[in-house]
């Protein structure tokens, strides 16, 4: 079974990735953020949150607010999709995947001070 710091590192690993690629093939902004959004949407709900939810360890104040980022992220792929207002989407999502970052690492921080206390 994989864990929630492998799962991390793997996320932000392709996130990394998906930086370079968009660079060296000189994606517009929009494509870069949308293949973070939808990337990232992908991770969290199919491999993070799981764990989170299966260990009943992990504050559940953290989860919910992970869960609500990424529904949030969701409705700005989406509005990305249907309206003219690029820049401000674009904005919102790096926002959102900077706070999913920082939750995080605070996600693996309240593990490690909870195997080490075990």
């Amino acid at each position: 079974m994989t864990t929630l710091r492998q799962e991390i590192a793997r996320w932000e690993a392709d996130l990394e990735n998906i930086a370079d690629t968009s660079q060296v093939d000189n994606w517009f902004l929009e494509e870069r953020r949308l293949a973070e959004a939808q990337h990232t949407i992908l991770a969290f709900r199919g491999r993070i949150l799981p764990i989170l939810s299966a260990e009943q360890r992990h504050d559940k104040v953290i989860a919910n607010e992970i869960e609500h980022l990424v529904d949030d992220l969701e409705d700005l792929r989406n509005d990305t999709f249907r309206t003219v207002r690029p820049t401000e989407s674009h904005r919102q999502i790096a926002e959102a995947v900077a706070a999913l970052r920082a939750l995080g690492r605070v996600a693996l921080r309240f593990e490690r001070t909870l195997e080490d206390a075990s």
